[in-house]
């Protein structure tokens, strides 16, 4: 399996291996800080294989939010997230017009701009009011994001600073869930999304349940935010090099 995708897309093993090291990385971060695996595999996977982004972050994005809402389900309020779920209607259609007109030298650069913007949120944990015209907005952002990158959590983060620990990671994976599955069903409807998508997903498939599994065992015994301070280094250069290539 492997092989065929690889030999589809001209990847060579040493891409492969790369790209499946950046996927496992993210699955780890976000099993164990609640979001991060498209924040860090966005602008790294851009510079090893651009032709994986959005799509192969946004299947890998729905697979660790499923292992991830079965310990934190009973922490789910969809009154939460419901206004920002409306807001992601719109904010999925800016999406794929963005994806669908820029050339990829702009959508790199915007990428690269979503990335330091999910590293500020996350560093200087601003406070908002929450309220449904604050969720309709980030529900609009996480949209743009979300299609163009993959990097929908950033605008719901941001108001979601003061709840409970599993509170977020519940609701950010519910959250995940059901914006994922319509932004996969935006890009398919768009046309982005092909055969070999589902061959490489398959192929990395290992790789991230390799993470998710790890961050499961281990993530508990390290200090969490020395683990997402080295993340967020790590993505920081990562959409900087972007930026600047």
């Amino acid at each position: 399996m492997n092989g065929m995708a690889m030999a589809w897309m001209d990847m060579t093993p040493g891409t492969w291996w790369a790209c499946a090291g950046v996927l496992a990385l993210g699955a780890f971060v976000q099993r164990a800080t609640g979001f991060g695996l498209a924040v860090i595999g966005a602008p790294l996977l851009l510079m090893l294989e651009p032709r994986l982004v959005p799509v192969i972050l946004v299947l890998f994005g729905l697979t660790v939010s499923l292992l991830m809402v079965r310990h934190y389900w009973h922490d789910v309020s969809l009154d939460t997230i419901s206004v920002a779920l409306v807001g992601r209607l719109p904010g999925n259609a800016l999406g794929i017009w963005l994806l669908l007109a820029a050339p990829m030298v702009i959508l790199e650069k915007f990428i690269a701009v979503i990335v330091l913007f999910a590293v500020a949120v996350t560093l200087f944990r601003f406070r908002l009011p929450v309220n449904r015209a604050t969720l309709f907005i980030a529900g609009i952002l996480s949209g743009i994001f979300g299609t163009v990158a993959a990097i929908g959590g950033p605008p719901i983060v941001l108001l979601m600073h003061g709840f409970p620990p599993d509170r977020l990671r519940g609701n950010l994976a519910a959250f995940f869930i059901l914006t994922a599955s319509l932004t996969l069903a935006t890009l398919a409807l768009a046309g982005q999304i092909h055969g070999w998508h589902l061959l490489m997903a398959l192929s990395f498939l290992p790789a991230v349940l390799l993470g998710n599994a790890l961050a499961d065992k281990v993530a508990h015994r390290l200090d969490r935010r020395l683990l997402q301070g080295c993340s967020l280094a790590l993505c920081s250069l990562a959409a900087l090099g972007l930026l600047l290539h």
